[in-house]
């Protein structure tokens, strides 16, 4: 773009006075701060500020530099803060005007693409790249958590910049906090005692929530106008790979650990008194009834990933979750009372779950004490290793039988505890081509309701009052006796885990009588 275009442009913004000294228009393609120390170079224009109000423009005209206006930046401008904030805004300004935006962001693009997969240093050193200077990253209390350290671009350098010129303090003393109503939008421009060249500060956040700074200090290259356009959404790339690498802690997965202390610390009779207030400072309520979820990838996600998902698909639809990593397996805490757990919209809310984020789901019994957490951990951890369970969403209570018959070792006993009348039936059905032992399973799944089992079967009711006469006459037992009835339905539960186990049961094959 040529001078007296840009100028022009410029002065809708700030007030620019043109020097009328210098009459010619030459082509501008970059705008920076001027170092003393560097020559300037052709087709830059470059920012010199000579008080808090005013940016001297120059140029270089055939290897001389020439005034080529002056900006004011605004009157009253009374603090350090609202003052580099403008500088940076006419930086931004005059960037803007000589930089298409599907430019920058076909850059921003290509380096949030890479970070879906690449690792956190990977991801730097590429932000470290695009605005050739190196970068550091502190927490909301002005520590350094990490720093780029590639020799090249001064990696020692940038850690005696941020530390030797305390920007932390300087974050702190100049109210540049989490509760600032623009933090997540402002990028701010420290100079004075802080360096030697501006430095750039930008807030990192995960969603709507503070948790740390972006900072740039002007090391190996002024501070120019690409960098104070992308630093804003490169600070965005980079507090994602933070949070995706688990290199930084929000609010969120400090909550989430929560989780850990019930599966992990001392359970003792004082448990609600010492975990209610490590809650309470979470803004999380110490659940008094609640469900624990073992989450089971079946796309062979990595824990991490999976936790993240769930937390996002399940904070919507609960009041209150925990979801966290234990022992390399994500794991979720469900506070929901008995009444809503026994509904069949619990249910079916984990089976939407469970499709979009391509899992399994295996349900703990719901109980009411905290301290019990580590004992649903253990039972979930259990029935993920039977082989009864049939689709995404398996609740450990419908389990109860296999888990108890899991706990006998020796397959080869089990059979003895099939019920005798069973065992006859089935060898009956098999000499004789009935169906006995099928109408005996529905009329016991139908919790011994003749109208409901005759429909279930399509057969006459009558013809299921024979079927059933029939069978007591064999077996001698009373199908109108609720414990008879247990004990039968056990059995079938009892065939169902050996048939699921490979055993091949036949009725006529005698029970071992040694091991």
């Amino acid at each position: 773009m040529q001078l007296k275009p840009l100028l022009r442009q410029l002065a809708t913004t700030f007030e620019v006075t043109v020097d009328p000294t210098f009459t010619h228009n030459p082509e501008v393609t970059h705008v920076q701060f001027v170092d003393p120390t560097e020559a300037l170079a052709s087709h830059w224009l470059y920012l010199s500020p000579e008080s808090s109000q005013l940016v001297r423009l120059v140029y270089s005209w055939r290897g001389h530099r020439r005034p080529v206006g002056l900006v004011n930046l605004g009157i009253g401008l009374t603090t350090i803060i609202a003052a580099q904030n403008q500088l940076l805004k006419l930086l931004m300004t005059l960037g803007q005007c000589l930089h298409h935006d599907v430019q920058i962001q076909a850059a921003i693009n290509q380096l949030a693409i890479q970070a879906i997969t690449a690792d956190f240093d990977t991801t730097l050193a590429q932000a470290v790249r695009l605005l050739e200077n190196p970068l550091a990253i502190i927490d909301l209390n002005g520590e350094i958590l990490t720093r780029s350290h590639t020799t090249q671009l001064n990696g020692t350098s940038i850690h005696a910049a941020v530390e030797t010129n305390r920007v932390g303090r300087w974050l702190l003393d100049h109210g540049f906090a989490p509760d600032t109503p623009d933090f997540l939008t402002q990028v701010y421009v420290a100079e004075d005692q802080l360096s030697a060249g501006p430095m750039l500060i930008t807030p990192l956040a995960n969603g709507t929530e503070p948790i740390g700074y972006l900072v740039m200090p002007a090391l190996n290259k002024p501070l120019n106008d690409l960098q104070a356009l992308l630093i804003n959404s490169i600070g965005q790339v980079i507090a994602g790979s933070l949070v995706k690498n688990q290199i930084m802690p929000t609010a969120e997965s400090q909550r989430d650990r929560l989780l850990n202390l019930l599966l992990t610390e001392h359970q003792g009779g004082t448990f609600a008194d010492q975990f209610a207030d490590q809650f309470a400072e979470q803004h999380v309520q110490l659940p008094t009834a609640m469900v624990l979820i073992r989450c089971e990838p079946l796309a062979d996600q990595a824990p991490m990933i999976l936790q993240q998902r769930l937390r996002y698909l399940m904070m919507p639809r609960f009041k209150q979750v925990l979801v966290s990593t234990y022992q390399q397996q994500c794991v979720a805490l469900i506070p929901i009372s008995l009444v809503a757990y026994n509904q069949n919209q619990f249910k079916l809310t984990l089976q939407q779950i469970t499709k979009q984020a391509d899992c399994r789901l295996i349900v703990s019994q719901h109980y009411v004490n905290p301290e019990d957490t580590f004992a649903a951990y253990t039972v979930c951890e259990r029935t993920a290793q039977l082989k009864t369970g049939r689709g995404r969403v398996i609740f450990c209570e419908d389990q109860f039988y296999n888990l108890a018959l899991a706990r006998v070792n020796h397959l080869e006993i089990l059979p003895f505890f099939i019920n005798p009348a069973l065992r006859l039936l089935l060898a009956y059905d098999q000499q004789n081509h009935t169906e006995l032992v099928p109408t005996l399973d529905v009329y016991l799944r139908a919790t011994c309701n003749l109208t409901r089992t005759a429909k279930q079967l399509y057969v006459h009711p009558n013809t299921l009052r024979n079927r059933l006469h029939h069978i007591t006459t064999l077996t001698g037992c009373d199908l109108r006796d609720a414990e008879t009835c247990f004990k039968l339905a056990a059995s079938f539960k009892l065939r169902q885990f050996l048939t699921q186990h490979q055993y091949q049961y036949r009725p006529d094959i005698p029970i071992p009588t040694q091991d």
